[in-house]
């Protein structure tokens, strides 16, 4: 089911937005709330103005901060993100998510006074603002201060409700806001490329898709998984229960040392498992061994972004699966890894269904002293903060120590920035006195030294020296109610073929666990299985964490499939720089179609693409690493370099014509610039396939462009600060409000109106040119796009009734690869004197079933 992208308008809606811009100043957009944000919201009313969900993002900056761009950026960030506009309410019985459209950022700075303690000092103040809690009726529901310690010292920090945010989302706004502000403090624009989509239509697609068979089949999974299961884990308590549960807590952290973090990764790549599936079964023998219950319910928060286009989006997508396993038996560890392991890889097999439909489904008997399934967290992340670059500025993590705990025990592993592994411990302070948090931490420590010094141990025989085994008993063999398989992992032998065939089940391991999927064989495809741009980050990532190596994600497009992967890791060329031409599909080479891609750019697409066209045409990707230029159009002089490099590398591909190209965006521009260099040294370029691309040259209506680029700009100016607009005026007038702004220093107001002296250049290569049926109200009316005036082939014109960044996303790519392999085969039958090519006609209007709106193009 579709995320509608908000490009993809009619020309009515087009310009009833444009009356709403000049004629609504308070203006809000009203979605359903999430199930997750309505759960918090129940927790919320019930609660009565508590702190419990309130999380922060904090940032240690040193250095000569400017304050001016900081408020800026920070605006910047609230006007990209729905959810940092909205607020909730109650209406006829459904929660509604309230949007603004626009929403004025405030930024108060609090100056600490000449103190002996001035560090001191300002974290008990950030203490104190982290616990005051929001109304989630009025927005915005964060709050954002800037202590100043010093001249050059302050923190900043930003406070939110759990409901708009989770920790994928403060990744993104650290990462975004450091690179907003770097790019204003240095008199550039925002750096960062448009959202299509809000978090207000991942909330109504989720309303749809719950509707569907595969919510069923999900459903069913998770009522099978949890029946019998015991309703609480009782462990060893400092006090007892009260009565509705008080969400007053405190947390503790420790270091992991170096030595217990590589033997963990060593033992996991060892095992064909990863790191989180060793750390959750040696903190689920502590909860054993504590609880002496062998039954163990943990819930894991999962990101919850299984579509690609939410990747960017700040908001409340976090899911928590329950992950049940049985410790009874005492088993070795590596048995209960195994264990842990099918566990994990079954719940993230069924990890569309939000928990709060798993409660609903389950009707667990409620108790307000204890949360429904599962009383215990347990979680490995990144700390928000992943770099120390923040414009001129060093930036580090800046955390406020919790006092509050959503469930009993909280149990979360951080890596930070430098490599530096923590062990975080938030608890309830009602059941557990900072004493026995304090052992815990130690036992959970002796429990990993223990691991990665003698990794066969049996459970029972691991150091947990505060067990009080006056109050548990733990029995050395239960029948389950539960009967599980356990598997033993498989050791890596020395030799070579061993070490190999190691490697191949680790990936399969962890390609499973990444895909969501139980079975995958080694020949599989990483995209034909399901992988997207998401999770092949995500793949990446947990293969360094497993193997210590530093691999770039296009390894998985150099090899796409566990054999390859594995090949890749054994001969060291994991590393090696990507080459220009790649080929991306299984498919003939006969007539082979070379995808342009400009330097830096997602090539993703194409990937999608080659999937359709294999087995019968092969397609190769030419992208360069270098240079990536963003900001500006390519100089004459770097077009014709680029062109050169590319045309060299096709033809190591295919020496002679006919040739078959095709692009998207601004790599039309370099495919343009190799065709015509190809068919001035006499080759025939028998196709140009063009992915919903106007000709760069006069074909904005510049009146219409201007108003709407200036509209654009006048609702950002008016979201900002009275003195922020003050100074956007005077630099304007300082400019005598000539077209000098940084669209026309950058240089791409002469790429677009180049002036009366043009002449268009022309090439014999026919086109064929994929398309919406509705194009953005500023360009011109001509249904050719342009093309019509440059190829002396004729332009086929396909329409497909989709947005500009869907066009190369399931499952309109289908349509296309249709039509473009039906080209090359009758290009290739042409060849063998079988047929002759069709003249170019226009398509009526092609379409797919519904898909995924995908967020960005080739």
């Amino acid at each position: 089911m579709p995320f509608r992208s908000r490009n993809d308008i009619n020309s009515a809606e087009q310009k009833q937005l444009l009356a709403d811009l000049l004629s609504q100043t308070n203006g809000i957009d009203v979605y359903p709330a999430s199930l997750a944000q309505q759960r918090l919201w129940f927790l919320d009313q019930i609660q009565h103005e508590s702190s419990a969900y309130n999380v922060h993002l904090g940032f240690w900056l040193r250095g000569p901060l400017v304050l001016d761009s900081l408020r800026a950026a920070l605006q910047e960030i609230v006007n990209r993100h729905d959810s940092l506009r909205t607020a909730f309410r109650l209406e006829g019985g459904e929660l509604r998510q309230i949007v603004a459209r626009s929403l004025t950022l405030s930024l108060p700075v609090h100056d600490i006074p000449h103190s002996e303690e001035p560090y001191a000092e300002a974290y008990r103040f950030t203490q104190r603002e982290v616990e005051v809690p929001f109304d989630l009726r009025e927005a915005p529901l964060y709050r954002a201060c800037l202590i100043r310690i010093k001249e050059d010292d302050h923190v900043l920090l930003w406070t939110m409700h759990h409901i708009i945010t989770d920790s994928w989302s403060m990744q993104i706004m650290a990462r975004e806001l450091a690179a907003v502000y770097a790019a204003f403090s240095n008199g550039e624009p925002s750096p960062l490329s448009d959202l299509h989509i809000g978090y207000g239509d991942y909330s109504e697609w989720q309303h749809q898709w719950l509707e569907t068979e595969q919510v069923h089949q999900q459903v069913f999974y998770w009522k099978n998984q949890l029946q019998n299961a015991p309703p609480v884990l009782e462990l060893p308590k400092d006090g007892p229960r009260p009565p509705e549960q008080t969400f007053r807590g405190a947390s503790q952290t420790v270091p992991l040392s170096n030595e217990i973090i590589a033997g963990i990764r060593q033992l996991a790549a060892r095992w064909q498992t990863t790191p989180f599936t060793l750390l959750l079964a040696a903190f689920k023998i502590l909860l054993y061994r504590y609880s002496g219950q062998p039954d163990l319910l943990v819930g894991v928060p999962v990101a919850g972004r299984n579509r690609v286009e939410t990747e960017g989006l700040v908001g409340f997508f976090v899911n928590t699966l329950v992950l049940r396993d049985d410790l009874s038996g005492n088993p070795q560890f590596p048995h209960l890894v195994a264990q842990v392991r099918e566990t994990a890889l079954d719940a993230f097999a069924n990890a569309d269904v939000p928990f709060e439909k798993v409660v609903e489904v389950l009707k667990p008997e409620r108790n307000l002293s204890y949360n429904p399934i599962f009383q215990v967290m347990f979680s490995v992340i990144k700390a928000a903060v992943q770099s120390h670059t923040f414009g001129n500025l060093t930036a580090s993590t800046y955390v406020v120590t919790p006092t509050t705990s959503i469930v009993d025990l909280v149990a979360t592993l951080i890596e930070g920035v430098d490599g530096q592994w923590w062990a975080q411990i938030d608890h309830n302070t009602d059941l557990f006195e900072s004493k026995r948090i304090t052992q815990m931490l130690e036992d959970y420590l002796a429990v990993l030294q223990a691991i990665v010094a003698n990794p066969e141990t049996r459970i029972l025989d691991l150091p947990v020296a505060a067990a009080d085994w006056n109050e548990v008993s733990l029995p050395m063999s239960v029948v389950s109610p539960r009967e599980r398989p356990r598997m033993p992992l498989a050791e890596t032998r020395p030799k070579r073929n061993g070490e190999f065939a190691a490697r191949q089940k680790l990936l399969v391991g962890i390609w499973k666990e990444v895909l969501g999927i139980s079975e995958i064989g080694i020949y599989d495809n990483f995209f034909d299985m399901g992988g997207h741009s998401l999770l092949a980050a995500r793949l990446i990532a947990e293969i360094e964490g497993a193997t210590g190596c530093k691999i770039p994600v296009s390894a998985v497009f150099r090899a796409p499939t566990i054999e390859a992967f594995a090949r890749l890791l054994d001969d060291d060329s994991i590393a090696a720089p990507e080459p220009i031409v790649m080929k991306l599909g299984e498919g003939d080479s006969a007539i082979p179609f070379f995808a342009v891609a400009l330097p830096g750019v997602d090539a993703l697409g194409f990937v999608q693409l080659a999937r359709r066209l294999s087995p019968l045409h092969a397609l190769y990707k030419l992208q360069a690493a270098a240079p990536v230029i963003l900001r500006r159009p390519f100089t004459a002089a770097e077009l014709e370099e680029l062109s050169s490099t590319y045309l060299a590398a096709l033809r190591s591909i295919q020496p002679r014509g006919p040739y078959c190209l095709g692009s998207m965006c601004g790599g039309v521009v370099l495919a343009q610039k190799m065709i015509l260099q190809l068919e001035s040294e006499g080759e025939e370029v028998a196709l140009f396939a063009i992915l919903d691309t106007w000709v760069m040259e006069n074909s904005l209506i510049r009146p219409l462009w201007a108003l709407d680029y200036y509209l654009e700009r006048f609702q950002q100016w008016r979201s900002w600060p009275r003195h922020e607009k003050f100074a956007t005026l005077r630099r304007m007038l300082a400019r005598r409000i000539a077209p000098r702004n940084q669209f026309v220093r950058s240089g791409w107001a002469r790429a677009f109106w180049p002036g009366e002296d043009f002449q268009p250049p022309r090439f014999r290569a026919p086109v064929l040119l994929f398309k919406r049926p509705r194009q953005p109200y500023v360009r011109l009316r001509d249904p050719e796009m342009g093309w019509g005036d440059r190829s002396l082939g004729g332009v086929e014109i396909c329409e497909i009734e989709c947005g500009h960044v869907e066009m190369l996303r399931e499952p309109h790519v289908g349509v296309v690869s249709q039509k473009l392999s039906g080209q090359l085969q009758a290009i290739l039958m042409r060849g063998s004197g079988l047929e002759s090519p069709s003249p170019m006609k226009k398509d009526p209007v092609a379409s797919s079933e519904s898909g995924a709106w995908a967020g960005s193009a080739a």
